[in-house]
């Protein structure tokens, strides 16, 4: 990764760290280095990192598991407070309504899932800093323009109530807030 890719990362954890809850379980989605769970270690019980590319290991209290994609999550029913996708979602294509639904089962009741998605405009924007070697630009291919948006019709059709949106970054990156009402 390059300078600009850390800043614009780092920048999204301090935007969603304040809201996982402390001492919470904490499945991390897309988390490819793990770097977002070691950033909260000191506030989370545990977390789990599934990735496609990251090394499996533990190190402590977290877990790396080296997965690639698919419609269902290797994880009981009920077994996190929290899951996040930082800027995960808009590379999901077809998969983001089976994701969404898994992450519901995976998560306990009034348990938070947290999001990071960049607005569409972002693909131009990133496009013109590759080309200008200014970031790595990282699966930018799977984007597909996704709109931001429609994220919350996705998780409010699986159960979720929208408890936090907030744009940052220039207004170009959204953080949702969802949490999981299986009893009212």
């Amino acid at each position: 990764m390059k300078t600009l890719d850390y800043i614009i990362r780092n920048w999204r954890y301090r935007v969603v760290a304040p809201h996982v809850p402390a001492g919470c379980r904490i499945l991390d989605i897309g988390g490819f280095d793990g770097s977002f769970l070691l950033h909260l270690s000191d506030k989370i019980e545990s977390g789990i990192s599934i990735d496609p590319l990251i090394v499996s290991r533990k190190m402590g209290k977290i877990e790396f598991i080296r997965s690639e994609s698919s419609d269902s999550l290797p994880f009981p029913d009920s077994s996190f407070d929290a899951v996040a996708l930082l800027a995960v979602y808009e590379h999901l294509g077809d998969a983001r309504e089976s994701i969404t639904a898994e992450i519901f089962r995976v998560l306990k009741d009034r348990g938070v899932a947290l999001l990071t998605v960049p607005s569409s405009m972002v693909d131009h924007i990133l496009k013109v800093l590759l080309k200008l070697k200014l970031i790595d630009g990282m699966c930018l291919e799977q984007h597909s323009h996704f709109e931001s948006g429609d994220t919350v019709g996705i998780f409010q059709r699986h159960g979720f109530v929208l408890k936090r949106w907030a744009r940052f970054q220039l207004g170009l990156n959204n953080f949702f807030l969802f949490e999981k009402r299986e009893h009212g």
